[in-house]
């Protein structure tokens, strides 16, 4: 058995973990709790320890502060991270670490995290003769080998033995998925950080829902491999991508961009001409929007915290509201009201995780007179409430 301590502030997130599964079939000993970095260490210290589980996010001494001290002291310690997808922050930090995984707290149910389990039991299992794991950097590269033909590895299903699993022998497809420029570019390094963000969350959802390998070309473009048949049969990747889309945008408020192969490749060998086909028939005037959407965004978030309505919107670029609301619509994909009410719902969320405002406060301070007004339509985002938001 292996032996799991689970770090969270908030025990109702522990005891929801403890009887999500059946640890023990797994494999593991559930073997210690801890409320914070603090009180995790000592435990560490004290007991046998194999797998931490640690919220990244708490008070005190932090998930990325007690990973680093754990490494330091136990590198054998494997580490799982929980937490949720807009940290982005956070991200470049727990894959320096080399955590195990990284799981989004309000999502991750009963086979994502035995999945993730089973991964960490794997590492484990290397002795100190074994050769260990290769960093993600070496895996990202040999992947994106296989994308030309002058650096295509001559036994590729050897280096990357998944290519080889049985779900393949139908053949392979490919996509690639880019993000959406903004309006409001940010800095180099935010954009790394948020790309990320972005790729991790990709991985985790197509591992989930179809498989396969994802990676990514010079933190700018993810590149996804794919087996013909989904986990549960044949799929349609074209109208998958367009879920995976709606899904990215909802959890992280990223529009993607996407291009798929024209046709199966039946050999792996032809996956550097499935990129050169999927490269040309990617949608390159979806990569930034129009100038006048550019500056309707650049207006929106400027003015986001005030009363703003497509009228004061048109009249500050110069546009009738008609045209304005029919060029958002084709270019965004949604309404002008949806983009903004989106938009304030991601800042309402930030501010009920990260303070302690009344409702009505934040309703308030995000234009809403109305608090009830307020609660609907982040009930109808979210599907919670902003209190059951708040104390999940």
């Amino acid at each position: 058995m292996w032996n799991l301590l689970v770090v969270d502030d908030e025990s109702i997130v522990r005891m929801g973990l403890r009887y999500m599964l059946d640890w023990e079939s797994l494999g593991i000993c559930w073997k210690a709790e801890a409320a914070d970095g603090e009180e995790a260490l000592r435990i560490v210290e004290q007991e046998s320890i194999h797998c931490v589980m640690t919220d990244i996010r708490m008070p005190g001494m932090d998930g990325i502060e007690l990973a680093q001290k754990i490494r330091h002291r136990k590198p054998e310690i494997q580490i799982i991270f929980l937490s949720s997808y807009d940290t982005f922050s956070y991200v470049r930090e727990a894959l320096r670490l080399g955590a195990a995984d990284y799981l989004h707290k309000p999502t991750m149910d009963e086979d994502e995290i035995a999945g993730t389990m089973q991964k960490v039991i794997s590492r484990l299992k290397l002795t100190p003769h074994e050769p260990s794991q290769r960093t993600e950097e070496e895996k990202n590269g040999l992947c994106l080998s296989l994308l030309d033909p002058f650096t295509f590895p001559a036994e590729p299903l050897q280096l990357l033995p998944e290519l080889a699993d049985e779900s393949y022998k139908a053949g392979y497809e490919l996509a690639i998925i880019r993000k959406r420029c903004d309006a409001v570019q940010e800095n180099e390094d935010a954009e790394q950080l948020r790309f990320l963000s972005i790729l991790h969350l990709v991985g985790k959802l197509t591992a989930k829902d179809w498989g396969g390998l994802v990676f990514h070309r010079n933190f700018r473009e993810i590149i996804w491999i794919a087996p013909v048949r989904t986990h549960t049969g044949n799929g349609d990747m074209s109208s998958y991508l367009k879920r995976l889309r709606q899904k990215v945008l909802e959890l992280l408020n990223v529009r993607l961009i996407f291009a798929c192969g024209p046709s199966t490749s039946r050999d792996i060998t032809s996956l550097p001409d499935a990129y050169m086909s999927a490269l040309l028939r990617f949608p390159r005037n979806e990569q930034s929007d129009s100038f006048i959407v550019r500056r309707a965004k650049e207006y929106v978030d400027r003015h986001l915290l005030e009363d703003i309505t497509l009228a004061k919107v048109g009249e500050s670029i110069h546009v009738s509201p008609g045209y304005l609301s029919r060029i958002f619509l084709k270019e965004i994909g949604e309404n002008f009201s949806d983009y903004i009410i989106r938009n304030k719902m991601e800042i309402a969320q930030k501010k009920l995780r990260e303070t302690s405002h009344k409702v009505y406060e934040i309703a308030a301070d995000l234009g809403y007179s109305n608090p009830y007004y307020f609660s609907k339509l982040f009930k109808d985002r979210t599907g919670l409430t902003p209190l059951e938001y708040r104390n999940q």
